[in-house]
């Protein structure tokens, strides 16, 4: 039996309602919960995120949190009730302490505390701010042993005695998104302060803004969430750091077309700067006169002006957009001294060059959007197979492959006397699948042509994209010749038929009555027709005799124009017909 997600949900439902109680193993929360751990892992380290130094649970805790919770229940800052326990926001307020340091509107907000609470509005309760460290076994519910009887940790407590247990009684940074400001995140600060007796747990809080998706916030009901898995078929990794680097930290992020193409944009400069550079290194390695003059200068001083530029934007506030933007202002800077090199006839200095592009590659390094090494230029190698630790010809098999299936395509064609045209299209094929298969990106540029290697599957998805957008303007090419072509036949059509017959063959003139030349005089009922529309009548037929006559040149020259003019259109169709396959 096949059942749709809404059948499976409501069915997980029921079966939860009536047999949920019955579930108490442990191993069995752990299992489920394992397993989306380790897709959460799959997920980072696909997208390149290193693994944390620690790593906590909250089921391996335990024992720990019942500590903190008895430890502040000691210094009387929580109360127990009907074997829960609650934190006594009343008593930490009197003690001297700020409750809600991090969002005081905030405080008192039973719609905003209640999120984090399934029972909120409990009697239990002393006041209504108050919130629960220890909260009574529920049936169905993953419950543990405590002195208060069989229950599971509160939301927040949670995170106070992991942190304290690894970090201590005193915390420089915690991060997380602005909307844990409260009530999380202030409860964490009130339960370790009542827990150390401190003033102060956490330094600094660093709240990042959402993901939207299309200026809407991700929501399962409204089904406009993507996952990680799913952005990685369509963009890579770097690809969406990059996207997460040109926004501002601590604001929310829209994941749209527009946004994306913004990353992608930004990201094709890089290429194309860094392949600019290696272009020209390779070529230029030292040779000719080396002596600085204004323009190298200039850049020189341009290259020491970004690097303080870039750090003065992160100094504000992380500015990591900004900082971006500074490295594309130098790119463009490099760029048009290269260009004005080539103006002059001359050649630019390959150590100016690489000095700009050594440190634009270590700030993308500090950005995780490089693996370059110290000292070296562009994204790295990690997404090629330059590099690797195979075998000399496993390493350059591709490459290898790629020039001897050229060679042997080439001679070939020389021995069947193909044309120049048939050559080209035979390095053009090599260009666009076997060097882009092997990663590398040959770009032509007038009688030379450059190169970089890149990742395989960015290299294919953009000439696959290119493709797409060539197919799309063939087709609009054709479809306009199409509308053209058919519109002109429809017109020849019409001026084969005799001045003459003109009228008497449509439906909308019959039983009228004709003049010799076979235009309406009168209507069916007899009536002589108005002088406006015997006006009319009159200029269309003389546009049909200028029409017929010139159909009938045309026909003396060609008797098979129309016919030909026929297959043309039937050839176009065909044409639209197999690029829209």
């Amino acid at each position: 039996m096949l059942l749709g997600q809404n059948a499976a949900d409501n069915l997980a439902s029921q079966l939860d309602a009536k047999l949920g109680a019955t579930v108490t193993d442990h191993a069995i929360y752990k299992s489920h919960t394992l397993k989306y751990e380790n897709e959460f892992w799959d997920d980072m380290s696909a997208l390149g995120c290193g693994y944390p130094d620690v790593l906590v649970r909250v089921t391996e805790y335990m024992d720990k949190i019942v500590e903190y919770v008895e430890v502040i229940v000691a210094n009387k800052f929580a109360y127990v009730a009907n074997e829960s326990v609650y934190f006594d926001t009343r008593a930490f307020r009197e003690a001297g302490h700020r409750y809600g340091k991090l969002n005081p509107a905030a405080v008192g907000s039973s719609m905003l505390a209640s999120e984090s609470e399934s029972n909120f509005d409990t009697s239990e309760k002393r006041t209504s701010c108050d919130f629960a460290l220890w909260k009574k076994s529920k049936p169905g519910e993953p419950s543990w042993d405590s002195p208060w009887g069989p229950g599971r940790p509160g939301w927040h407590i949670e995170c106070s005695a992991m942190a304290s247990d690894i970090l201590g009684d005193s915390i420089d940074i915690h991060t997380g998104g602005h909307d844990l400001q409260f009530p999380h995140h202030d409860n964490e600060l009130a339960q370790s302060e009542a827990y150390f007796h401190c003033h102060e747990w956490v330094r600094y809080f660093f709240h990042s803004g959402h993901l939207s998706i299309d200026g809407l916030k991700m929501s399962k009901s409204l089904k406009n969430f993507i996952t990680i898995k799913t952005a990685l078929t369509m963009y890579t990794a770097r690809q969406l750091r990059t996207l997460f680097v040109i926004q501002s930290w601590d604001k929310s992020i829209n994941f749209s077309t527009t946004v994306v193409n913004e990353a992608l944009g930004k990201e094709k400069q890089l290429k194309n700067f860094f392949a600019n550079v290696e272009s020209h290194l390779r070529q230029h390695p030292m040779e000719g006169v080396q002596r600085p003059g204004l323009d190298e200068k200039q850049l020189l001083s341009r290259v020491d002006q970004a690097q303080i530029q870039v750090r003065e934007r992160l100094e504000d506030n992380f500015d990591t957009a900004g900082a971006i933007s500074e490295l594309l202002s130098l790119v463009r800077d490099v760029h048009s001294y290269i260009d004005k090199c080539k103006s002059a006839s001359g050649k630019p200095q390959p150590s100016l060059l690489k000095k700009a592009a050594v440190f634009v590659t270590k700030i993308l390094i500090v950005f995780g959007l490089s693996d370059a090494k110290i000292c070296e230029i562009g994204f790295g190698n990690s997404t090629s197979q330059v590099g690797s630790t195979g075998s000399l010809a496993t390493v350059v098999a591709p490459y290898v492959e790629g020039w001897v299936s050229l060679r042997d395509k080439v001679r070939s064609a020389v021995k069947s006397g193909a044309s120049q045209g048939s050559l080209m299209e035979l390095t053009d094929k090599v260009r666009d699948e076997d060097m882009v298969d092997a990663g590398v990106c040959v770009v032509d540029a007038g009688n030379t042509s450059t190169w970089r290697l890149d990742d395989p599957t960015i290299l294919q998805r953009e000439r696959d994209e290119r493709r797409l957008k060539l197919k799309e303007e063939k087709l609009r090419i054709l479809r306009q010749k199409r509308l053209q072509k058919a519109n002109l036949l429809e017109k020849l059509e019409a001026s084969s038929i005799a001045p003459q017959e003109l009228f008497k063959a449509k439906d909308e003139y019959k039983d009228f009555a004709f003049d010799e030349r076979g235009v309406p005089t009168h209507n069916k009922a007899g009536k002589e027709l108005p002088k406006n529309a015997k006006k009319k009548l009159e200029a269309t037929y003389k546009r049909a005799v200028t029409d017929h006559e010139k159909f009938k040149d045309s026909l003396a020259k060609d008797p098979r124009f129309l016919q030909n003019m026929k297959v043309e259109l039937q050839e176009i169709d065909s044409q639209i017909l197999l690029l829209e396959q």
